[in-house]
């Protein structure tokens, strides 16, 4: 006897509960940026530390990231570029990303984080000539 094997239905995956987990990491975001808000970084000991600062005594690429959010978030910006001028370049690129994301999923579409891998190397490389600039002497405007 012969079965008739009907394709299966499609799944919507736009209302499935992965759409729910945008709520609790938009809840922690918003909490984290709230202690980071009121609680400077350069005052307060209970931030995690730099381990490779601790262990080597230079500078990495994200030395400075918090407390450059710190002024990021109370409005200034040039305080922010002289804790960590990477990340404030970075930043706009990043909230175009998540923007870009978040229409896509609000539209329906199928929504993703697409970085061209030529974009990676590009930070990284970036990443490495920052790292290394800022601990060489004349460059102690990107030191932290």
């Amino acid at each position: 006897m012969m079965t008739d094997l009907a394709a299966p239905p499609s799944i919507d995956n736009r209302r499935s509960g992965a759409s729910w987990m945008w709520l609790p990491l938009s809840a922690a975001a918003a909490g984290g940026a709230a202690i980071l808000f009121l609680f400077d970084p350069a005052r307060h000991d209970f931030y995690p530390f730099c381990f490779f600062k601790a262990t080597t005594g230079l500078d990495c690429p994200g030395c400075g990231m918090l407390r450059a959010l710190h002024q990021l978030l109370h409005g200034h910006v040039f305080a922010a570029a002289r804790l960590n001028l990477l990340l404030v370049v970075c930043l706009p690129f990043i909230f175009w990303l998540t923007a870009r994301y978040a229409v896509e999923r609000w539209r329906g579409q199928q929504a993703h984080w697409s970085i061209p891998p030529s974009w990676m190397w590009t930070f990284l490389a970036l990443s490495v000539v920052f790292g290394t600039l800022r601990n060489l002497p004349g460059f102690e405007w990107l030191a932290p």
